[in-house]
């Protein structure tokens, strides 16, 4: 039987290790228990051309070392391999194949994994030959061992440290929740209780990854939608969950990044995650139980929408009709300057929100859900989902070709808009489920749905950039102007929604 590995992991924002530790040690379920601490040295390998990370393995040596060290050293150093394989994984929570073995001195050795799936994943011993080490992770691991009265077994790990790869380095302070004995739901209920004591977010990202991304250079790179593509007769529901579990990832590892990185591009794909996700629990809705509050997202939310606003309107709108302003440079240059203040500002507010325990708490009960439906399957069928999609679709266009000739107002088009994003992020996400006739048709609805929130959102980005101006005291004049700008887009999808 294929040793099978349980855990749930969390990355810790803002909070060194240190400070984390003490955070941690006040917890209800940690404070009287013993610890344990050791220096881990990981070293990870790979083929040249990434076999292993491009078939989602790792194979690393670990060297354990104790915390304090001893003043003499009376055995030689401990090493171990381990092997683990690709898996389910999925808001943090990951299920995986591990092997372990003890190896002499930090050299791999073949024959350990002897009986493991490399036997067929390199049957000829085709990359064994070539690998070689790619990268290290070096940390100070702080371990409890929870047991319940019902038999629970838990190891609680924290882990603080640094990446290294080429020469360049990434610190991350890691919480890690092993099930030696009990249920996936007991991970998320002690991860809950930590949660309220350190700010997290769920994390799939495993070392192995991060290092990756690190030698490659790509560890804070704008994490974009996976279409996923419907297995050979896997139902619907089945799908829908794969997709909302890669949603949320998408916007995690987004936020994740956001706190190291002013990259506008991670706050536009956070959004996009978000997005994603309500448009296919909305879809869903009438299939599932209750869900989660979404409630004390709204903070982080609401300073998602704000920064993206200032972030566009400085790096697109602004730039783009800075030709046609017919007033005064020096007007402009100034309020500009004034505007990218106020988007440094607000960057630092966004973090602020980011770092609530609330966010962390919200995001794993909703990986908690996600989990439990693959236990309890939806009662979806590819007929229901795609009336869902069709009843969007007729909502979208009674709003853009309304029955009588009748102007369409700038409430409706915007309206419209959402509906749009609904049904391109549902559509985008079933359509390989469906048959080859229905696809076309889905494809058909994405294609509109997709141009209409292109042109509409083009106006909306004039209009949100004269309300920024506005509220930090900017140039009124230009206000006026990007508000005309937007009102031209406005009537000009109004015509082309009239042209029908």
């Amino acid at each position: 039987m294929q040793p099978q590995e349980i855990e749930l992991k969390l990355v810790i924002l803002r909070l060194s290790g240190e400070d984390a530790l003490k955070q941690l040690r006040r917890s209800p379920s940690l404070a009287r228990r013993a610890m344990s601490q050791h220096w881990l040295e990981n070293r990870y390998f790979d083929t040249p051309d990434g076999q292993l990370q491009q078939h989602r393995c790792a194979l690393r040596l670990r060297h354990i070392r104790p915390h304090p060290e001893p003043i003499r050293a009376t055995q030689p150093p401990t090493w171990i391999q381990t092997f683990k394989t690709a898996g389910q994984s999925q808001g943090g929570l990951s299920q995986r194949g591990e092997w372990e073995a003890p190896v002499i001195q930090a050299r791999l050795d073949r024959e350990a994994l002897r009986g493991t799936a490399w036997d067929a994943l390199d049957p000829n011993d085709a990359w064994f030959s070539q690998l070689q080490p790619l990268f290290e992770t070096r940390c100070l691991r702080t371990t409890w061992q929870v047991r319940r009265k019902d038999g629970t077994h838990i190891e609680v790990a924290l882990d603080a440290g640094e990446v290294l790869a080429r020469g360049r380095t990434a610190p991350f302070v890691e919480l890690e929740l092993e099930s030696k004995s009990g249920s996936a739901d007991t991970l998320f209920e002690l991860a809950e209780e930590l949660a309220k004591r350190v700010p997290v977010l769920p994390s799939n990202r495993s070392k192995a990854e991060r290092g990756q991304a690190l030698w490659a250079d790509r560890l804070l790179e704008p994490a974009k939608a996976r279409h996923l593509q419907a297995g050979t007769n896997e139902p619907i529901a089945s799908l829908a969950v794969r997709a909302m579990e890669e949603m949320l990832d998408q916007f995690s590892r987004n936020l994740d990044s956001l706190m190291y990185s002013d990259a506008p591009e991670l706050v536009h794909q956070a959004r996009v995650g978000w997005r994603r996700w309500r448009s296919m629990h909305k879809l869903l809705r009438p299939w599932l139980d209750e869900a989660p509050d979404v409630t004390p997202m709204k903070p982080l939310l609401q300073a998602l929408g704000h920064q993206r606003n200032l972030d566009v309107a400085c790096t697109e709108t602004l730039p783009l009709w800075a030709p046609s302003w017919p007033g005064e440079g020096t007007v402009w240059l100034d309020s500009v300057e004034i505007l990218k203040d106020a988007r440094e500002q607000h960057r630092a507010h966004l973090r602020d929100c980011l770092a609530d325990p609330e966010v962390g708490l919200a995001l794993l009960r909703w990986a908690r859900t996600l989990w439990q439906m693959n236990d309890k399957p939806l009662d979806l069928t590819k007929r229901e989902a795609l009336e869902r999609l069709a009843r969007w679709h007729r909502q979208m266009r009674a709003l853009l070709h309304p029955a009588h000739d009748t102007w369409i107002d700038v409430a409706s088009l915007h309206k419209a808009r959402l509906l749009a994003k609904r049904l391109r992020y549902g559509s985008e996400a079933l359509a390989s489920a469906l048959p080859a006739r229905k696809q076309r048709r889905v494809n058909q609805w994405m294609s509109a749905a997709q141009s209409w929130q292109t042109r509409i959102g083009q106006a909306r980005d004039a209009w949100q950039a004269a309300e920024c101006l506005q509220a930090v005291g900017g140039s009124e004049a230009m206000a006026y102007f990007l508000k005309g700008v937007g009102a031209a887009m406005d009537r000009s999808a109004q015509e082309k929604a009239n042209q029908r």
